[in-house]
């Protein structure tokens, strides 16, 4: 080495030589400072660290090196800007499976058994992929979730009367079209039907302590369940509520036509129908829950309370269906779909609340809210109980009127009948749940062992029974596509009602609001007759939105009977 390359490198030598007797000295203090439990903080260490270096020193070790990186540098930016991509690929890669990986442990309910699938080979179905199963089907581009009752029609008619999906991790699903085997597994019930609870929402009030003791009745399994129901639910039923409560319906039924009266332009035309039934879903229930007319059907009775309400249910109810059916990443993450769900889920419990304090004093008179309050449960269990009852009565009563008017909207010889004879008002009800019933299927988690179409299928393993698909089909009711009413009025021709016509469930997991279902559409439908002769404007869509619904605004025309 020549000598004016020994007198380049020696202020990089010095620096070195610097820095190691800086960590010696910087050694040899903590080390003291150990032995006397004194610890200084790292700022003050890192200053001893450089302290004995002068300004030279470590300038010249900052220039050596930054002359060396970029050197270096020139020659490999292109290559390390290469490593970062795919190592960015990677990553995202690696964390991928890491959360389908975590999915595919912890999203397997315990009671489904996690069913071996080798007894359900040779069951016809779609493609079912690694871990997505055929889930793929739904994807965006394919086939929207909002359609779901189409696919299933279509899968029935390409596979027939049994198919088998496979849900996310590959849990596999049995689906039913035929009379003869739903029957079977509706019938097979036990003390404590299993079905399978909504995932996203469990999740979510597992989550809130603060406000729920449990999933909810409708998510509840076992002799929870049992307790839940066999408390609550009595009251629904009987029929000192339902007769007590009809007169009720009838002074609100007036009001919905004075309403529909008042909301009409030049022609006769209702263009927000859907709105008004909101308004009646929510005074309906809330007379019958809270025992007071809230006025949501008087001129101007419309609040922000009860509007924001019922937007939050619908919106629970399709934040619920894109939780069921998309990527279960919120189980891990909170994504956009389940974010919407909390959301929906807070709004209904705080403006619910806000109903329940401005009824006040009413509540003592009513039946329903007082049987809930004696009932042998933790306060939190009793609220979200009546939360969820009124939640559940405001869309289920608007979605199920706007499908009856729909279909008796079509025909004014209809309507005149329905005036002369009583017993068509029901009947009209009964062919609409046929038809279009707001629930157009049914879940089950298999107890035992049973033999459908023809293939074992274990225990433990979920079935679907689409009902309102066998609903549709010519075996089980003649002209099965039409709308006739009158085959609901001869003994003979209602054989096959009992677990096909099953809009609100059956058995013991029935809907507790059923009864009082059929007893308020009957009386709405009667007076809407009696007051109008209505038409509706276009073609009903039906949207699939964990419920049936109507899609988009509903528009009837309705002008004065004379």
């Amino acid at each position: 080495m020549t000598r004016d390359e020994r007198s380049d490198t020696l202020p990089l030598r010095k620096s070195l030589e610097c820095r190691e007797a800086a960590v010696e000295l910087a050694f040899e203090d903590h080390t003291q400072k150990r032995q006397h439990a004194r610890l200084e903080p790292k700022t003050e260490n890192n200053r001893r660290l450089f302290g004995n270096c002068d300004s030279a020193g470590q300038s010249a070790w900052n220039s050596s090196w930054r002359g060396v990186g970029k050197c270096f540098l020139g020659k490999v930016t292109a290559w390390r800007f290469q490593m970062f991509e795919t190592f960015l690929h990677l990553d995202l890669t690696s964390l991928l499976i890491i959360l389908i990986f975590f999915l595919f442990l912890e999203y397997r309910p315990p009671w489904w058994y996690r069913a071996n699938s080798d007894c359900k080979k040779g069951i016809p179905g779609p493609l079912a992929l690694p871990i997505v199963g055929t889930t793929w089907m739904l994807f965006p581009g394919i086939k929207a979730v909002s359609r779901l009752h189409e696919y299933y029609q279509d899968m029935y008619k390409k596979y027939g009367p049994i198919m088998k999906e496979e849900y996310w991790c590959n849990i596999p699903i049995i689906n039913l079209f035929e009379k003869r085997d739903i029957v079977k597994v509706l019938k097979n019930g036990s003390k404590y039907p299993l079905r399978p609870p909504v995932q996203a929402v469990a999740y979510y009030r597992k989550s809130r302590p603060d406000r729920y003791t449990s999933t909810g009745l409708v998510n509840e399994q076992g002799e929870a369940w049992h307790h839940l129901r066999t408390t609550l639910t009595p009251v629904f039923t009987s029929p000192k509520t339902i007769s007590s409560f009809l007169p009720s319906v009838r002074e609100i039924a007036d009001d919905w036509c004075n309403l529909l009266k008042q909301s009409r332009d030049s022609s006769g035309l209702v263009s927000n129908l859907d709105d008004i039934a909101d308004r009646l879903g929510l005074e309906i229930t809330c007379a019958l829950i809270l025992g007071r007319r809230m006025g949501f059907l008087l001129p101007g009775g419309e609040s922000d309370v009860g509007r924001n309400l019922a937007e939050a249910v619908r919106q629970h109810f399709i934040a619920t269906r894109d939780t069921h059916y998309g990527i279960p990443f919120w189980r891990v993450l909170p994504t956009s779909c389940y974010n919407r769900l909390v959301k929906s889920e807070e709004a209904i419990y705080d403006l619910a609340m806000e109903l329940i304090k401005s009824a006040n004093d009413s509540t003592k008179d009513s039946e329903v809210f007082q049987a809930i309050l004696k009932a042998d449960l933790d306060e939190k269990e009793k609220t979200a109980a009546i939360i969820d009852f009124m939640s559940a009565g405001i869309h289920t009563l608007k979605n199920s009127l706007l499908f009856l008017l729909y279909l008796v909207g079509r025909d004014s010889d209809l309507q005149r009948r329905i005036m002369d004879d009583p017993r068509y008002s029901k009947a009209c009800m009964t062919e609409c749940f046929r038809l279009c019933p707001t629930a157009n299927c049914l879940a089950r988690i298999l107890d035992e062992e049973m033999e459908l179409g023809g293939y074992r299928v274990p225990a433990g393993t979920p079935v679907i029974c689409h009902f309102g698909i066998a609903c549709r089909d010519e075996r089980n009711f003649k002209d099965a596509a039409t709308f006739k009413p009158e085959r609901w009025l001869g003994e003979e021709t209602n054989h096959n009602a009992p677990f096909l016509l099953i809009p609100f469930g059956v058995g013991r997991r029935v809907c507790p609001g059923k009864r009082l279902i059929e007893h308020i559409l009957p009386v709405l439908l009667e007076h809407t007759v009696s007051s109008f002769e209505f038409v509706a404007q276009k073609e009903l869509e039906i949207q699939y939105e964990f419920i049936l619904a109507p899609k988009g605004k509903t528009a009837m025309v309705f002008r004065d009977r004379v």
